[in-house]
């Protein structure tokens, strides 16, 4: 994220809130006695003009400000959820007040501030007036609300329930806006638990990200649960966390009541959070970043073999990829092999996801303690990535170690070709570079019929191409490979598998003949095709010996 802090922790369990909130329903700090204010329907916003103290504002500023609150009071009312409880004229009258000041000290762009420490109170926000870019923003805005619109079902008083209040305030900040991802994205670490958080209230969960540490990188739980069972699932959250006294079993027991557990939910949400499974299409291209990432090779064998340690609520990721980087060489069909050892107690699921274009998200077998699965696979380089999740969906299990093999099986008596990199897909702001688009021309210096010796498993041609790129060859229906094209002549080699040349005496005319295809160095545009025939001499007759 741009910025230290995106929002400001809850008040109610910061110092700052002993002297901001006292225990009972009273006058609003004298720092907040501002002399100017803009009044809308639901909102008045306050705010000083004097351009030489920190956080000042204008009248049209902070009637903007005031605009964009009504918008977010619409938006997320319109989701199930109830008005911020009215302050009892704290503020000057009953509606909900906003105060434009200098939060530099802080860190945050915007605080919301309970009145009372009841378990249901009234509050008010403080935007910080010293970066408007960002605490004006109608993302920082909506955050802030749903945090009054909190604290009028639970206000709790720990920093123990942090966790739930930011991922969700900031999971409504996306959602009112559209899902505005201008300002980034951050999901993850996929490795903290969901519930992370430290009762000192300092960096117990992560040490150099406050956005991660705060809990606000978890929103995208709280936007799977919210395509899964509605957008008012939140605050059934929070009616549940009110009764039973803990954001943790109030989520435990909004899920029972959907007739689900928190395991079967966080498991689903793993697989849905390394495939892209949302509705929001800003989420779809998104992949948790892997602890490991492994290159399978074009050889048989053991490829991977490790013991991950995953705590309570929490997910490791491990990456596969295709090929061995050589595209000289044919590649052939195989099959993955994936086992997993689970930990006791720790109600795992682990999946599997090949990362292209209608592929499908796979779980594993569980029989007892082991999960495994045996996957389709090849030795063709690819750009694209396979996934395995190493969910821990218990709620007190931690440290608990994965063990995990993957082994590659390759069959040579199945040639195959290499899956092309899907189209293009225009995105808003991204510029493609033309020369990446170029394809270049070539020609191919020889006869039209190339011969070859009984024995040679090698075909080599001078290729002149006018600039850079690959070459791709195909023989009949067989992959050959790929060269790298530069400027000028090249001098370029695909090697035939095994048992090719026999085949290629006794084949069809159409599978002799080899197809040379460029391609542009961005690895999608091709440009036209040129043949050459293969021609095979006999092979030489042993002489027999005898009597």
């Amino acid at each position: 994220m741009p910025v230290l802090r995106r929002f400001g922790l809850l008040c109610a369990t910061s110092a700052g809130a002993a002297v901001l909130a006292g225990p009972t329903l009273a006058a609003r700090p004298a720092l907040l006695a501002l002399p100017n204010s803009i009044g809308t329907t639901h909102f008045v916003v306050h705010f000083q003009s004097d351009p030489t103290v920190p956080g000042a504002a204008t009248q049209t500023t902070a009637g903007w400000i005031a605009a964009k609150a009504e918008t977010a009071y619409s938006t997320e009312l319109a989701d199930g959820y109830a008005a911020p409880l009215s302050d009892a004229a704290l503020g000057g009258d009953a509606r909900t007040d906003i105060y434009i000041a200098d939060l530099s000290t802080s860190h945050a762009l915007g605080l919301s501030i309970p009145d009372t420490a009841n378990p249901q109170t009234s509050g008010y926000i403080l935007l910080d007036g010293t970066t408007p870019e960002q605490a004006f923003t109608a993302h920082t805005i909506s955050h802030e609300l749903f945090h009054l619109i909190q604290f009028g079902i639970w206000a709790t008083g720990g920093w123990i329930d942090d966790w739930l209040y930011e991922g969700t305030a900031e999971w409504m900040g996306y959602r009112s806006t559209g899902y505005d991802t201008s300002g980034g994205l951050e999901l993850g670490p996929a490795d903290m638990s969901v519930d992370c958080s430290d009762p000192q209230g300092l960096a117990g969960c992560h040490l150099s990200d406050p956005y991660a540490n705060g809990g606000y990188s978890r929103w995208g739980f709280f936007e799977y649960l919210g395509e899964k069972f509605g957008a008012s699932f939140v605050k059934d959250v929070f009616t549940q966390a009110a009764s039973s006294g803990t954001a943790i079993s109030g989520l435990v027991a909004a899920l029972t009541a959907k007739g689900t557990t928190l395991a079967d939910t966080y498991n689903a949400w793993t697989i849905a959070d390394m495939s892209g499974g949302y509705s929001v299409s800003a989420l779809q291209a998104y992949r948790p970043a892997p602890l490991s990432t492994v290159s399978a090779g074009a050889k048989a064998g053991t490829i991977f073999s490790k013991t991950v340690a995953v705590n309570h609520l929490a997910s490791e990721y491990i990456a596969f990829t295709k090929g061995d980087g050589d595209s000289s060489h044919p590649c052939f069909a195989g099959t993955l092999s994936l086992t997993v050892a689970i930990p006791a107690g720790t109600l795992s699921k682990p999946a599997f996801f090949w990362d292209a274009k209608d592929s499908a998200p796979v779980q594993l077998s569980v029989n007892g303690a082991t999960a495994s699965a045996s996957v389709p696979w090849d030795t063709c380089n690819s750009s694209k990535k396979a996934y395995l999740s190493l969910p821990n969906a218990s709620q007190a299990v931690d440290g608990a170690a994965f063990s995990v093999t993957a082994s590659l099986a390759i069959d040579t008596s199945k040639p195959v070709t290499a899956t092309p990199p899907p189209d293009l897909v225009a995105l808003p702001g991204v510029i493609t570079v033309p020369t990446a688009a170029v394809v270049p021309t070539i020609e191919v210096f020889g006869p039209e019929v190339l011969k070859l010796s009984a024995t040679t498993l090698q075909v080599r041609l001078i290729v002149a191409a006018s600039g850079e790129g690959t070459l791709k060859a195909q023989l009949g229906s067989l992959s050959l490979g790929a060269q790298t094209l530069r400027g000028g002549n090249n001098d370029v080699r695909f090697t035939l598998p095994k048992g090719t040349l026999a085949a290629l005496r006794r084949s069809a005319a159409m599978s002799n003949v080899l197809t040379l295809t460029p391609v542009a160095a961005n690895g999608v545009a091709a440009g036209p095709s040129v043949t050459r025939k293969i021609s095979v001499s006999p092979a030489k007759k042993t002489k027999r010996h005898g009597p």
